[in-house]
């Protein structure tokens, strides 16, 4: 599964019959950010990434302008953001904390900006942290697994960020293109592209632990793990994503999809972005994405 690209809901009631899928589900993520409040800013290019600005998390608006002072000029026509990363809630489809909401109305700031300052009219990702299906060890151990198609299927926009859209789309005299992925069948995908580099004894990017079982990738002058106990992990599923923002691939053909890309992420997904970017650099051949990572806020649920 790709980008999907989806409508916006005009009518709540006809999909409130499948707002709830699992009653009884619980987010097990416990990665929320432990630090100081900060705003960070991550330039991506061709030779990796370079942080050009960080502060305390201050005055949102402040932040909004300074972001678009980097980015304006330096992002291509063809653009999408990224905003509202949040986990998959299958206990109420509708829900979307605060923490996205801050998210999502930053990333509709920047895309208002980019239009209005720069002519640039980007479109609107959001990116679904589906890993966290799973109850704790010695209860029912993936039983909300056998869900998360139906959570995708369709996937329903929680009404709080449709109306972004459809405010946005208003303000700006255009319908905002709406598109989701889910990570986890990104991160499949990024197993399936690198089954059979893995294998090869010569190769430089990928090496495993044989006490673990777990996969590490050599990249950016780091060492990060892609499999844990031989199942993608967050950083695959990052770097596949990038991928997918680049490039539509199809019988096997390969064209442009997006050029530019402005990603908005909690300050949880730091360290995992950060390296799937440097994975999809290092690993998919021709891979070219510029553009910028934001990141502020403690948690995607």
């Amino acid at each position: 599964m790709p980008l999907i690209k989806i409508p916006y809901i005009d009518n709540y009631d006809a999909v409130k019959s499948c707002r709830t899928i699992y009653p009884d589900y619980k987010c097990n993520c416990t990665k929320a950010w432990k630090g100081d409040e900060l705003f960070i800013v991550y330039k991506m290019t061709k030779n990796g990434i370079e942080k050009i600005h960080e502060s305390s998390e201050g005055d949102y608006d402040k932040n909004v302008n300074l972001t678009l002072s980097y980015i304006g000029s330096n992002v291509t026509a063809k653009l999408i953001v990224s905003g509202g990363h949040t986990v998959l809630n299958l206990k109420d489809r509708f829900f979307v904390s605060d923490e996205v909401l801050k998210s999502v109305n930053f990333s509709f700031k920047l895309i208002a900006g980019l239009q209005q300052k720069f002519n640039k009219k980007a479109e609107f990702l959001v990116l679904l942290n589906d890993f966290f299906m799973e109850k704790d060890a010695g209860t029912d151990i993936g039983l909300e697994n056998k869900y998360r198609k139906e959570s995708l299927n369709p996937f329903v926009i929680p009404p709080k960020i449709n109306d972004f859209l459809v405010s946005y789309s208003k303000l700006l005299d255009r319908k905002i293109d709406l598109h989701f992925c889910s990570e986890k069948n990104m991160a499949d995908r990024f197993k399936r592209h690198i089954q059979n580099y893995k294998k090869d004894d010569s190769n430089t990017l990928f090496s495993k632990d044989p006490v673990t079982n777990n996969w590490y990738m050599n990249a950016g002058n780091k060492k990060f793990s892609v499999l844990m106990n031989d199942k993608p992990n967050c950083v695959a599923g990052c770097a596949a994503t990038f991928r997918a923002i680049r490039y539509e691939i199809s019988s096997n053909k390969i064209k442009d999809n997006f050029t530019s890309y402005v990603g908005i992420f909690p300050l949880c997904c730091l360290e995992n972005t950060l390296n799937g970017y440097l994975a999809a650099n290092a690993f998919y051949d021709h891979f070219d994405l510029p553009g910028y990572l934001m990141f502020f806020g403690r948690c995607c649920f």
